[in-house]
């Protein structure tokens, strides 16, 4: 029995996205301009970064990946969420995450391991685990790594789809 069918990404959509010159200390927001998603916390310390932040609103799915995976790590400072695709697919890319503990994100983010997660509405903290990341190319490296290995091992059609097929199977026998 699955309490829910998690959303996979189409690893296949990643090979139309050409190799990039990676921009160094590139803190990437990717997500619609809106309270809900924080946009208005990291605008509010961008000032504060030792980098370029690169803000992902209404571009083209492949210019947005081109643009994330050109990034040292990705900002989500979310007020709400439920499992944030945009967080998979930075796990694929291999780009580090930093988001709130919000909603379903802390079933994708584990602290320290998969990503960093913060606390939401805490710019503060939200800048000191950005200046963190970007100073530490070490934790930059494991936490892309894990990202990647989780996504890997749970969020690709590979691993979902048997899932399904067992779930509807198990409805058609009620």
């Amino acid at each position: 029995d699955l309490e829910y069918l998690p959303s996979a990404i189409d690893t296949k959509m990643f090979e139309k996205i050409p190799e990039v010159k990676k921009s160094i200390n590139q803190v990437a927001y990717v997500g619609r301009d809106s309270f809900e998603k924080g946009i208005d916390i990291l605008k509010s310390i961008e000032s504060k970064i030792n980098g370029n932040v690169v803000y992902c609103v209404n571009k083209p799915w492949e210019e947005t990946m081109k643009i994330l995976k050109s990034s040292t790590l990705l900002v989500v400072p979310s007020r709400m969420e439920s499992l944030p695709t945009v967080i998979k697919e930075a796990f694929y890319l291999k780009i580090p995450v930093i988001a709130t503990s919000v909603g379903g994100i802390p079933e994708l983010v584990t602290n320290n391991e998969t990503g960093l997660l913060i606390e939401s509405e805490n710019s503060q903290m939200l800048l000191e685990k950005i200046t963190q990341l970007l100073s530490d190319p070490s934790l930059q490296e494991k936490l892309s790594l894990n990202g990647y290995d989780f996504v890997m091992n749970n969020f690709t059609w590979k691993t979902i789809l048997p899932n399904y097929i067992k779930f509807y199977e198990n409805l058609l026998r009620t």
